[in-house]
């Protein structure tokens, strides 16, 4: 696996693959944990027991290691939110129950990796490896939200339908991200009713998409 700044050295037996598996499952513990990268190789090394001599076989240096857990937890992230969003769309869907459904299923994802979003996304303030990453991993999430409403493209009334599609998910991502505590603001996180907020989110881009009146109940 390679990055702009390393190669990672791909171990050799499976006894040393199973020994870096574990440092970089102690790395994302250790950062989810804090909140941060406030942790060192040797508490790595302790946490996963193994060696410190053994976690510097296979990568350069502490950062190489932050890089190389994000991408293996941005991995995992990226086929939950795919999952996610590839169950088969109930049938008999209005359209205002499709836009329901799809920022239930961007709040989900967005709640559930929360805790380990949201100290890569303040190390990607520091590190340009890790805002690359977690940027691949956010345009997919888009793609997926976006894909979701355009499927009912006929309910939308707005003259710019990918344009309006596009904003609702600025708007709605904004909202659930500060609930979250995603990004620089984590004094904000919990402020307000989730469930309340999901179905005002709801209510707004129903409305925004599909125009006033009975039109956004169409089947």
């Amino acid at each position: 696996m390679q990055n702009d700044d390393h190669t990672f050295r791909e171990p050799k037996q499976e006894r040393s693959r199973q020994s870096f598996d574990k440092a970089v499952e102690a790395a994302v513990v250790l950062t989810v944990e804090r909140r941060s990268d406030a942790w060192t190789l040797a508490e790595v090394a302790r946490r996963a027991g193994v060696s410190t001599g053994s976690i510097y076989g296979r990568v350069d240096s502490k950062d190489h290691l932050i890089h190389m857990a994000q991408a293996r937890e941005m991995e995992r992230i990226r086929a939950a939110q795919q999952h996610a969003f590839g169950a088969p769309v109930p049938p008999g869907e209005t359209f205002r129950d499709a836009v329901t459904r799809v920022i239930s299923t961007l709040a989900e994802v967005l709640r559930t990796e929360a805790p380990v979003l949201a100290p890569f996304m303040l190390i990607a303030g520091r590190d340009r490896v890790v805002a690359e990453e977690g940027k691949r991993g956010f345009e997919e999430l888009v793609r997926f939200f976006c894909a979701g409403l355009l499927a009912r493209r006929y309910d939308i009334r707005h003259p710019e339908p990918e344009r309006a599609v596009s904003w609702s998910f600025t708007v709605v991502y904004s909202v659930l991200a500060r609930w979250l505590g995603l990004g620089s603001d984590p004094e904000a996180a919990g402020e307000g009713d989730w469930g309340r907020i999901l179905t005002d989110l709801s209510e707004m881009v129903t409305t925004f998409l599909g125009g006033l009146g009975g039109d956004a109940d169409a089947g």
